[in-house]
């Protein structure tokens, strides 16, 4: 009898421990770094790990479509480059006219079956300073599903709920605040980059969009009790 309840318990535990093992892969992924086509400027993740290999998969090609977009964008500032050469101004200033790119990422969350990675895309063609533009890239681990901000505020009330706490923030705040003098000047819509963290999303906002170029990428925490 002992023998049996001790081999029931031993399967039942064995069971137990492969379930906590699957929940603990989907709960969490596993990133790791890599160079489109090789170039060290132009790096994209991917994802291992994960219980469902469906998902794993949707995710990967998702972020690797990321990359490519990253290079044809390259390739075409590499293009301007070449046109721009032939310029007066580039054989009088020669470094304005050395063009750069570059692509890079940031795990921003990754617990709780949810993932955000950050991708900012930075150029430089001529001028004082390059300019840089971020993407998020929000994903459930069990699914592959890719998250917009339309799956997270699901109203318009929703929308400008979180309009309004933001506005409240910036205009309040400096520097943003020489630039914020109204809701409408913090843009939040179906453009309006997130990211997933405890308690909440972020939003992340686009370089001169509520704050000058020094102040970067604005970020405000927006609680999920303002949203749910």
């Amino acid at each position: 009898m002992s023998i049996a309840f001790a081999f029931i318990f031993g399967l039942l535990f064995g069971v137990t421990t492969s379930q906590s093992e699957a929940n603990a892969a989907t709960t969490k992924a596993n990133v790791s770094q890599h160079l489109y086509k090789g170039l060290k400027f132009l790096k994209y993740p991917q994802v291992s790990g994960l219980t469902s290999k469906s998902a794993e998969k949707k995710i990967n090609a998702s972020l690797l479509g990321a990359a490519k977009k990253s290079y044809k964008a390259y390739l075409e500032v590499k293009k301007q480059e070449k046109e721009a050469k032939g310029d007066k101004n580039c054989k009088d200033f020669p470094s304005s006219c050395h063009y750069e790119y570059q692509s890079l990422y940031k795990v921003k969350y990754n617990t709780s079956g949810k993932l955000s990675i950050l991708y900012t895309d930075y150029q430089y063609t001529g001028g004082a300073h390059g300019i840089s533009a971020v993407t998020s890239y929000n994903y459930s681990l069990s699914s592959g599903k890719q998250y917009k901000i339309s799956d997270i505020l699901k109203t318009k009330s929703n929308f400008a709920k979180v309009q309004k706490y933001a506005y409240k923030y910036f205009s309040s705040h400096e520097p943003y605040s020489y630039f914020v003098n109204k809701v409408s000047d913090v843009p939040v819509n179906k453009n309006t980059q997130f990211y997933f963290t405890k308690g909440g999303i972020y939003l992340i906002f686009q370089e001169y969009e509520v704050g000058p170029y020094a102040a970067g990428n604005p970020t405000i925490k927006i609680p999920s009790s303002l949203y749910k």
